[in-house]
């Protein structure tokens, strides 16, 4: 088992339930009242209100942070109701159950991946306005807080500059789609799918397993917690060009897709690794598929049906 850094991960333990929807809610109205107070764009609402850009920012930080938590604990919700019905309709398909898979494939979501590194931009830099301006408009003096604010800002450069990675990677790739050529997969199958996308060339897949767990360190003051990934099982393989063609059947069924590249693992005889994105810990199959391109690199990720057989 091996521990590994994850761009893009599958749990949201962190903002589960009811508990985290009421949680942001005061973030929401309260962070909504302070910036538009802050700001000037609604009357004083008491004396010695304080109204001020270095105020509004901070509201603002407030706002963006409670409404990012509110989303996921829309979606947690979500996704609870989906598995209540998909439990009553598929009781005997545990796979309906655990994700809402189409028997035929998927598309990748590069789109929403691009979209979320944006967000995430927006929401750093909104965070790290306020402290801006306390150092332009009042400056504190102490040379501590400017040096722990450019940490933050070169931190904030950085993000910027990788969601804007991402956003060209999309532009330029846009979305892919794999095809299952049988569904559930089971443990010691051959697993065979349909890669169809740009680039088809020198490309190179990656079959690995993955757990994503919430784990506790230190005590007290110093007491934090982390999402770690861990990689079980994994195997690469680079994959030939040119495509094959896809069938009459295949064309209507995929849609604009003209052809795509076969990819073909064998799955390990292991019963307990299976996919499990509505479990905790989230365990599952992921299929990899990257390739080195002039000026801005190739990779996208699918997770893949594997379960036990019913």
């Amino acid at each position: 088992m091996e521990k590994i850094a994850k761009v893009y991960t599958y749990s949201q333990a962190t903002a589960y339930g009811k508990a985290a929807l009421f949680m942001s809610l005061p973030f929401i109205g309260l962070g909504a009242f302070f910036a538009l107070g802050g700001f000037g764009l609604i009357p004083l609402p008491f004396k010695g209100f304080p109204r001020s850009p270095i105020f509004g920012a901070f509201g603002a930080t407030f706002f963006f942070c409670g409404s990012t938590l509110f989303v996921y604990a829309v979606q947690s919700l979500l996704n609870r109701r989906r598995i209540q019905k998909a439990s009553k309709r598929h009781f005997n398909e545990p796979w309906f159950q655990d994700f809402p898979w189409n028997p035929h494939g998927m598309r990748d979501p590069a789109g929403r991946r691009a979209l979320g590194s944006i967000l995430k931009a927006i929401l750093f830099c909104v965070f790290l306005t306020p402290f801006n301006l306390v150092l332009i408009v009042d400056d504190p003096g102490s040379w501590i807080f400017w040096i722990v604010i450019g940490v933050f800002d070169l931190a904030m450069i950085l993000i910027v500059a990788n969601a804007l990675y991402h956003l060209a990677q999309f532009l330029k790739f846009g979305y892919a789609r794999l095809s299952f050529y049988s569904f559930p997969y089971h443990p010691g199958d051959k697993l065979v799918v349909g890669f169809s996308g740009t680039p088809q060339d020198h490309l190179k897949a990656t079959l690995r397993f993955v757990e994503e767990r919430i784990e506790t360190s230190g005590s007290g003051k110093n007491r934090s917690i982390e999402l770690v990934c861990y990689q079980h099982y994994d195997e690469q393989k680079e994959l030939p060009s040119p495509t094959i063609n896809l069938s009459p059947v295949n064309r209507q069924k995929h849609g604009n897709f003209q052809s795509e590249l076969e990819i073909a693992f064998d799955l390990p005889d292991k019963t307990e690794w299976i996919t499990e994105l509505s479990g905790t810990p989230v365990r599952y199959w992921e299929l990899v598929v990257e390739s080195e391109q002039p000026g801005i690199d190739y990779r996208t990720t699918f997770p893949l049906p594997v379960y036990g057989r019913s």
